[in-house]
C-alpha cells in the first residue's frame, strides 16, 4: 500500500516502510550490545539486500519520514529479554518521534502485558475479532483474489469465486464452533483453504489445526489456488511423526520465539532420525527438510539462516501431538509434562491442546480426563496454575473431549483457587472466566441478605443514622448472566420496565443492550455487568420485581413470597453503605485496614473484573459480597458506591 500510493490513501505521507522481528533482535541483543537501528540494517544485510538500508534509514529517521514496523515482541524468549527490548525499543522511539517518524509495535496479549510498553505519545491499541460484516468483506476479497490469481479475471473464476464465497459463508453461519473460529483472521484463512481443499469445516480448535495441518502436507500448492497440481505429496503420518518431536524441541530451546538457527535444525532432525533406527539419518535430515520447505509451506526460512513454522501456533499445536505421542495413553505422564510448565505463558496453548488432542483426535476422552484430574491435584510451587490450566484446557476440549466426572472434579478445584486468598489476582480471575465458561453458578446467586432495623455509624464523620425498617439486599452484585435473562425477556423493548425519564432516554440512545454486551473481555456469565447507566439498572429492577413476585424471594433460608407492596429497587446511599460497613462504621466490609486478597482493586496493577465470587474474604458484616472494588454500584439519585477494579483503596 505504502509503495503503490505514497502512504496517501492511509494518511501517513512519504514514508519508508521497514520491517523488523523483535524476536531477532533479543537474538542479537544475547551476543553483544547492539542498537536497534544497527540491527535492522544488519537483519536486511543478512537476507540479501543489496541497497544501502542503514543509510536510508538514517536519512529516514533523520527527516522524520520513517515508519517503523517492530513485530513480535511475545516471541522474545523470556521475561526479563522481552524487558530489555521493551527498554530498547522506548528508548529508540523516544529519541526518534519527535522528528515526525511513525512506530508500529506489535505482540500477541499473552506476553506483553507484564513488559507493556509506556512512554509519552505512545498509544496502545487491541485488534479485535472480526464481526459479521468484517468476515464477510474478508471472504468476499480472498475468493475473488484466490480464483482471478488461479484462473485469470474472466467470468468463470468470478462465478467460481462467487460459489466458494457463497459455500464458506454458509458453513460458517450454521455451524456456532466455526463462527467462532472465523472471527480471528489467521484462523479464517485456514478455515477458507481448508473449504477449498473440500473439508468439513471442525467446530473445535485442535480439530481445526488436525485438518489444517492435513491439508497443507498433502495439498499445499492446489490449497494456495495457483492452478497446478503438487509434485510430491508427503507421507502424512511419517511426517507428523518428524514434525512433532522437532516443533516440540524448538519449543523447549526457545519456548515462544518460533525461530531456531538452520544447523542447530539440521542437526536434531538428524538425532530425530538416528532414534527411528534410520541407515542415514544425516541424508534423511537433508532431504526432509528440503521437502517440508517445497512441499508444504509449513516450515519456512523465516529470517537469515532461521527457521520456525509459518506461525507459532503450529508449533505450538504439533508440540502437544509429540507429548500425546511420546507419553501414549499415560495420562499421569502427560500431566506431569504439562504441569513442569504451568503458569508459563509461553506453554500454556500447548497445555490446552495437548488436552484436546487426546480427548478429540485421539478419542481416548477417559485419559483426557485423567490428565486433568491429575494436574488438580499437583501441588507446584506457582499456586493454583495446575488448576487454572486444566479448567481452561476443559473449557478448550468441550463436554466430548472429557469425561462428566473429569469436569465436575475440575469446576470443584477451580472454585478452591478462585476464592483462595495465596492465589495471585489474575490467575483468580481466570478461574473464574473458566468457572463460567463452564456454566457453573453459585447456588445462591439470586439470593438476597436481611438488614436489620437499627442505628449505625455512617461515612467518615461517623455520625449516627437510623434504618427504621428492616430490608434485604443482593448478596451478589447483578452479573452478566442475571443481566441476561432481563434483555432476553425483552427488557429493552417493554416501556412498562421503565421510568418516563429512562425511557426517553433509551429511545434517544438506540440501545437494546448494554455498551459492552458483546465484548467477550467483559460478558462472562459469572462476572458483573458493566456499561450500564442508571436508566438501566432501575429499569431491570422492576423487571426483576415482576419475577420475585410472581416467583418468591430468595434468602438464606429459602424462597419466600414477596408481599405485593414490596419491590426490588436500587438501595438509597445510607442504605446500601449500612450493608457495605455494618453498624460501626468500618471503613472496608472487613474491617478498617485494607487488604488487596480481599477486593479487587488495582493495587497490584492487574485492572480487569473479576467474578463476583472471587472474595469470600471481603464479606460484609451482613452477607454481601464485593461491596468494595470489582464494579462501581449505582444507588438511587444516580450515586455510585464501592470502588471498582481500575481504582484503588481510597475509592473502595
Amino acid at each position: 500500500m505504502l509503495q503503490q500510493t505514497g502512504g496517501a490513501a492511509l494518511g501517513l505521507g512519504e514514508r519508508l516502510p521497514i520491517l523488523a522481528p523483535l524476536s531477532g533482535y533479543a537474538n542479537a541483543l544475547e551476543e553483544g550490545d547492539v542498537r536497534l537501528d544497527d540491527f535492522i540494517a544488519g537483519y536486511f544485510h543478512d537476507l540479501g539486500a543489496d541497497f544501502p538500508l542503514k543509510a536510508l534509514l538514517a536519512d529516514a529517521l533523520e527527516r522524520g519520514t520513517a515508519l517503523v514496523l517492530l513485530d513480535g515482541l511475545d516471541e522474545v524468549q523470556n521475561e526479563s529479554r522481552r524487558h530489555l527490548v521493551v527498554e530498547r525499543v522506548v528508548d529508540f522511539f523516544t529519541l526518534h518521534r519527535q522528528a515526525g517518524n511513525k512506530f508500529v509495535i506489535t505482540s500477541r496479549i499473552i506476553g506483553y502485558r507484564e513488559v507493556r510498553p509506556t512512554a509519552p505519545g505512545l498509544a496502545e491499541c487491541t485488534l479485535v475479532d472480526f464481526n459479521d460484516e468484517e468476515i464477510k468483506l474478508f471472504v468476499a476479497h480472498w475468493t475473488r483474489a484466490l480464483e482471478k490469481q488461479a484462473q485469470g479475471d474472466t467470468r468463470l473464476a468470478q462465478a467460481e469465486a462467487e460459489r466458494e464465497r457463497h459455500e464458506l459463508l454458509a458453513a460458517v453461519e450454521r455451524n456456532a464452533g466455526v463462527r467462532q473460529l472465523a472471527a480471528n483472521p489467521l484462523l479464517l484463512t485456514i478455515l477458507a483453504l481448508m473449504k477449498r481443499q473440500g473439508v468439513t469445516l471442525p467446530e473445535r480448535r485442535v480439530e481445526l489445526y488436525d485438518q489444517y495441518v492435513k491439508t497443507l502436507l498433502s495439498t499445499w500448492n492446489r490449497a494456495r489456488g495457483l492452478g497446478r497440481p503438487p509434485t510430491k505429496d508427503l507421507d502424512l503420518v511419517q511426517t507428523v511423526k518428524l514434525l512433532a518431536p522437532l516443533a516440540l524441541w524448538m519449543h523447549e530451546v526457545k519456548p515462544g520465539v518460533g525461530l531456531v538457527k538452520r544447523e542447530d535444525l539440521r542437526r536434531q532432525l538428524e538425532e530425530i532420525y538416528q532414534q527411528r533406527g534410520e541407515a542415514d539419518a544425516e541424508a534423511g535430515a537433508r532431504q526432509f527438510l528440503k521437502d517440508v520447505r517445497e512441499f508444504t509451506g509449513l516450515l519456512l526460512e523465516r529470517g537469515p539462516g532461521e527457521y520456525g513454522f509459518i506461525h507459532l501456533t503450529f508449533e505450538e499445536y504439533l508440540a502437544a501431538v509429540a507429548i500425546a505421542l511420546r507419553h501414549q495413553g499415560d495420562a499421569k505422564a502427560i500431566a506431569s509434562a504439562l504441569g513442569a510448565h504451568a503458569g508459563e505463558p509461553a506453554w500454556h496453548e500447548i497445555g490446552l491442546l495437548t488436552v484436546s488432542y487426546v480427548g478429540l483426535i485421539q478419542q481416548m476422552d477417559q485419559i483426557a480426563g485423567g490428565v486433568v484430574e491429575t494436574l488438580v491435584s499437583q501441588r507446584p510451587d506457582e499456586p493454583g496454575a495446575a488448576v487454572v490450566l486444566a479448567g481452561e484446557a476443559v473449557v478448550d476440549a468441550g463436554p466430548v473431549g472429557i469425561p462428566l466426572a473429569s469436569r465436575e472434579r475440575v469446576v470443584t478445584a477451580l472454585i478452591k483457587t478462585m476464592q483462595a486468598a495465596n492465589v495471585p489476582k489474575a490467575r483468580r480471575r481466570r478461574a473464574g472466566l473458566a468457572l463460567g465458561r463452564l456454566g457453573w453458578l453459585p447456588a445462591d446467586l439470586d439470593t438476597f441478605v436481611e438488614v436489620p432495623p437499627g442505628s449505625f455509624r455512617y461515612g467518615d464523620s461517623q455520625e449516627t443514622r437510623q434504618i427504621r425498617d428492616g430490608y434485604w439486599i443482593a448478596k451478589y452484585p447483578v452479573t452478566n448472566g442475571q443481566y441476561a435473562r432481563f434483555v432476553e425477556a425483552g427488557g429493552y423493548q417493554q416501556r412498562d420496565y421503565w421510568a418516563a425519564e429512562g425511557w426517553e432516554w433509551l429511545q434517544k440512545a438506540g440501545y437494546s443492550q448494554p455498551k459492552l454486551w458483546d465484548d467477550a473481555e467483559w460478558n462472562n456469565p459469572l462476572f458483573p455487568v458493566v456499561g450500564v447507566s442508571g436508566y438501566e439498572a432501575e429499569a431491570y429492577c422492576h423487571w426483576w420485581t415482576v419475577q420475585a413476585l410472581a416467583e418468591g424471594l430468595l434468602t438464606p433460608a429459602g424462597r419466600v413470597t414477596l408481599p405485593a407492596r414490596y419491590r426490588i429497587r436500587l438501595p438509597a446511599e445510607e442504605e446500601w453503605e449500612r450493608a457495605a460497613r455494618g453498624t460501626d462504621g468500618r471503613d472496608y466490609p472487613w474491617g478498617n485496614d485494607f487488604a488487596a486478597v480481599k477486593a479487587n482493586t488495582s493495587e497490584d496493577g492487574y485492572v480487569y473484573t473479576t467474578a463476583v465470587c472471587t472474595y469470600p474474604q471481603g464479606e460484609s458484616p451482613v452477607g454481601a459480597w464485593d461491596m468494595s472494588g470489582n464494579v462501581w454500584e449505582w444507588c438511587s439519585r444516580r450515586v455510585v458506591r464501592g470502588g471498582s477494579w481500575s481504582l484503588d483503596q481510597l475509592h473502595a
